[in-house]
């Protein structure tokens, strides 16, 4: 975190410079955002869950609706995909212990699979339920 706020506090010709570092997060955090539907869940007021049957669907079965809840587990799914990356990437700068890297490289993809298999199996469900 030291170094992600490490730029804040040196001034530049025009103000404080920021850290690339916190640049890149804030995009990522930003995309991630867009990509799960935030700007929907800004607009719109979606539900948080839908009475069906006596019960509670988290899911909206209709093909152009999402509750907040459908939102909020895509934006967790996006960043777990993000991070497997990031820890995949950052196991190739692990020089001299193969241990550390071979580890780092299996939580990478790990996250990444848990990533897509929980997007593809929300488009199933989305599709199950809508029938």
């Amino acid at each position: 975190m030291k170094r992600l706020l490490s730029g804040l506090g040196r001034r530049g010709r025009r103000g404080p410079r920021l850290s690339m570092t916190l640049i890149a997060w804030a995009a990522v955090l930003f995309s991630a955002f867009i990509a799960s539907g935030g700007v929907y869940d800004l607009l719109d007021d979606p539900l948080t869950v839908i009475p069906a049957g006596g019960g509670w669907v988290l899911v909206d079965p209709r093909p152009g609706e999402q509750t907040l809840n459908e939102s909020l587990v895509v934006m967790i799914l996006t960043m777990f995909m993000f991070t497997g990356m990031l820890v995949a990437h950052r196991s190739t700068q692990v020089v001299y212990d193969q241990k550390k890297a071979n580890m780092m490289l299996i939580l990478g993809i790990v996250l990444i699979l848990l990533g897509l298999a929980g997007s593809h199996y929300l488009i199933i469900l989305k599709r199950t339920i809508g029938r």
